[in-house]
C-alpha cells in the first residue's frame, strides 16, 4: 500500500467529475426524453408531485434531480422539493436557445461511437470517423444518417445563440444599406435571419447544401416575412461560389476542412466576387483570451478524430488568406462572445 500523501482534495473531486461525465450527460439527457424541466414552473415540487406528471418512478426520479441538482441543474430546497435554476430552464422544450439539441447531439452515437478511437487516433494522426462509418462526416449525416444529420443541425443552430453574443456579432458585421450578404453554409439561416431583420437595407443568400434547405427558417423561405430580400441556393462551396455579394460570410465552418480545402472555397469566393468584396470568417482562436477556450481545444480535438479540420490561430488564417490570394485586413473580438471576426479584402 501507498504511503505517498493524497493529491488535493480539488484535484481528486476533478478526477471523479471528470470520470462520471460521460454519466452526466445521459442525466441529463433522461430530464430531457421524461420532459421534467417541463413539468417544473416557479414554484417548487416535490419528486412524487412530478413524478405523476411525467410518469416516472417516485423515489428513481428523486435521485435523478439530487443527481442533476449537484450539477447546476434544478436546485433542492426545503421539504426535498426541487426548484428551476438557470441551466435547468434552458433544457425546457419551449426554451428559444435549442439547448436540448446541444445535449442530444452530444449523446448521439455518431460522437460516442467515434470518441471510443481516441487513443487511436492520436497514435496515428488518422482519422476515427471513416473508419467507423465508412464515409465522411459530412456526407455520413447528409446520406446515410439524415435523422442525425437534424440533429447535428439543430446543434448547430443551438450553438449560433448560445455561444455567439448575436446582437454584437450583427452589429461588428455592420452591412452598408445596398448590400448584399452570402451567408455560405449557413445552416438553419439563423443568422443571415438576425441581420436581415437588423440591416433592413441590405439583401441575403444562404448558399447550403441542397438537403439543408429544407430545414432553414420558414421567414426565408417562400412566402415568409423575409423571403422577398432573402435568396436560397443549393450548392457546395467546396465546389463553386456564386458571385453578386459584398460579403461572403463564413461562420464557424472554417474548422471542419483541412488547409487546402480552405483555400480552395477561399479561391472560390475569391474568383466569384468583385474587387473590394470582404470575405469574412467568424470563429473561435487557439490561443485566445477567451472563457470559451477549453471548448475550442476539444472542438479541435475532435477534428482529429472527424478528420481533416482544426482550429486555428490568426496568423494561421493570415497564411491562408494570402494562399487563396486574398488581402487580410484584420481581426475582431466580439464583447461576450466565442468568436472573432477575422476579415479579408477581394483584390
Amino acid at each position: 500500500m501507498t504511503t505517498a500523501a493524497l493529491p488535493s482534495l480539488e484535484a481528486r473531486v476533478k478526477l471523479y467529475r471528470i470520470g462520471m461525465g460521460f454519466a452526466a450527460l445521459q442525466f441529463v439527457q433522461a430530464a430531457i426524453d421524461l420532459k421534467v424541466a417541463d413539468a417544473l414552473d416557479d414554484e417548487p415540487l416535490g419528486a412524487g408531485e412530478l413524478a405523476k406528471t411525467v410518469g416516472a418512478d417516485p423515489d428513481a426520479l428523486g435521485r435523478l434531480l439530487r443527481a442533476l441538482s449537484c450539477l447546476g441543474f434544478f436546485e433542492a430546497v426545503e421539504d426535498g422539493r426541487f426548484r428551476h435554476t438557470e441551466l435547468s430552464r434552458m433544457i425546457r422544450q419551449d426554451s428559444p436557445w435549442g439547448a436540448p439539441d446541444v445535449i442530444r447531439f452530444g449523446w448521439l452515437h455518431v460522437p460516442v461511437s467515434v470518441l471510443h478511437h481516441t487513443a487511436d487516433a492520436v497514435r496515428t494522426g488518422e482519422a476515427a470517423f471513416p473508419k467507423v462509418f465508412g464515409t465522411q462526416a459530412q456526407s455520413y449525416f447528409v446520406n446515410d444518417d439524415p435523422e442525425a444529420g437534424a440533429i447535428f443541425n439543430r446543434a448547430m443552430t443551438a450553438n449560433t445563440i448560445l455561444l455567439n453574443n448575436a446582437p454584437a456579432l450583427v452589429a461588428a458585421l455592420a452591412p452598408g444599406p445596398g448590400e448584399t450578404v452570402m451567408d455560405v453554409g449557413g445552416g438553419q439561416g439563423q443568422l443571415l435571419l438576425r441581420l436581415l431583420e437588423a440591416y433592413p437595407g441590405i439583401r441575403g443568400v444562404l448558399l447550403e447544401l441542397e438537403q439543408v434547405l429544407p430545414g432553414v427558417d420558414e421567414q426565408l423561405r417562400e412566402g415568409g416575412a423575409l423571403a422577398g430580400r432573402a435568396e436560397l441556393i443549393a450548392g457546395d462551396c467546396r465546389e463553386s461560389v456564386p458571385g453578386g455579394a459584398d460579403t461572403y460570410l463564413y461562420k464557424h465552418m472554417m474548422y471542419m476542412w483541412d488547409d487546402d480545402t480552405v483555400v480552395r472555397i477561399l479561391r472560390n469566393t475569391a474568383r466569384a466576387a468583385a474587387s473590394g468584396a470582404r470575405v469574412v470568417v467568424v470563429d473561435m482562436l487557439l490561443g485566445g483570451d477567451s472563457p470559451f477556450e477549453e471548448i475550442c481545444t476539444a472542438v479541435d480535438l475532435l477534428m482529429v478524430l472527424m478528420g481533416g479540420g482544426k482550429r486555428r490561430s490568426v496568423d494561421q488564417f493570415a497564411a491562408l488568406f494570402e494562399r487563396a490570394g486574398l488581402v487580410y485586413q484584420g481581426v475582431r473580438s466580439i464583447e461576450g462572445d466565442q468568436s472573432v471576426l477575422v476579415t479579408a479584402l477581394v483584390p
